[in-house]
């Protein structure tokens, strides 16, 4: 809380002078120039392993540039890696506010209600965060929820999605991967996915939906 108190009362006092260089420049401003450079030294002293320093310097990029999202993004995994899951939860709910973190912030969030046992609010993030940006790693994690929740029929839509992604980037062996788990619910899903049901000669209804459930 501590923290978050800290970069909204700081962030809003450097707020208009940030905007008044905007329109005095008409470039970046100096203020994320500023920000850049903290967040640089940020993940250098990370790579080193000097991580009290590293955590001042990513706290040090946001006070400066509240909406630089991989800041926050760093910052939250740091703290999740100190243990202080609290505090990383409240950096992702910051991050998931802006809009070039928002999807990543949401993954991270639903790793640590994982973590803490909450899987519907898990399940919940990762659905939002793929909406967003379809990315392959989350629909992944995602239909393993659902695997693991018994809801078959919604992992077998996630693992079309999976599929249609390996296709559309030419990655054959994560195609056919996604290929053999949705052949394989398909089994359990039989009695409710219309792809699998047998489809009347005269049955227009069913026809269409066994096309739309197979794309």
């Amino acid at each position: 809380m501590a923290f978050l108190a800290f970069v909204l009362v700081f962030s809003a006092g450097l707020a208009p002078p940030a905007r008044a260089q905007v329109m005095a420049s008409g470039g970046e401003n100096w203020s994320r120039r500023l920000a850049n450079s903290h967040y640089e030294r940020a993940t250098e002293l990370e790579r080193r392993g000097d991580i009290a320093q590293a955590l001042r310097e990513y706290s040090e990029t946001i006070a400066i540039d509240s909406t630089l999202g991989d800041a926050y993004l760093r910052l939250g995994a740091l703290r999740e890696r100190m243990g202080d899951a609290r505090e990383a939860e409240l950096i992702y709910a910051a991050a998931i506010r802006l809009s070039d973190s928002r999807a990543r912030a949401l993954v991270q969030r639903s790793h640590l209600h994982r973590a803490a046992g909450r899987s519907a609010q898990a399940i919940a993030d990762l659905q939002a965060a793929v909406e967003l940006e379809p990315e392959r790693d989350a629909l992944q994690e995602l239909a393993q929820y659902y695997v693991e929740a018994h809801a078959w029929a919604a992992a077998l839509a996630t693992f079309r999605r999976i599929a249609s992604s390996a296709r559309e980037s030419g990655d054959g062996a994560a195609l056919e991967r996604a290929r053999l788990d949705i052949r394989a619910l398909q089994v359990l899903v039989a009695e409710t996915d219309p792809s699998t049901a047998p489809v009347k000669k005269h049955d227009w209804v069913g026809r269409s939906l066994t096309h739309i459930a197979s794309r």
